[in-house]
């Protein structure tokens, strides 16, 4: 946070895990639209379903769930190395 305070009952992992699980959503719900699409297409029916809008959103909820796992796993589940430590170390 750029003032550095933040209330003590607040839980950063809460608000990453929320974002991960809008993006893994948004994904399920553009997998879903392209089985829509497909049959719909298949059996001749109209679909008001757009196929590229459909790709354009898949690409963007995938991109972005990936860099929020990938952010989710850096943050809170990769031990970090301090670098006073190993300065120490090497002394």
């Amino acid at each position: 946070m750029a003032v550095k305070m933040r209330p003590k009952w607040f839980n950063p992992i809460v608000v990453t895990f929320m974002q991960l699980s809008q993006m893994f959503v948004g994904v399920g719900v553009t997998i879903v639209a392209f089985y829509y699409y497909k049959k719909s297409i298949e059996e001749g029916k109209p679909c008001h379903i757009r196929k590229e809008n459909n790709v354009a959103a898949f690409i963007m909820y995938g991109s972005y769930f990936y860099l929020f796992a990938q952010f989710f796993v850096a943050r809170y589940f990769k031990v970090k190395v301090q670098g006073d430590a190993l300065k120490k170390k090497k002394v």
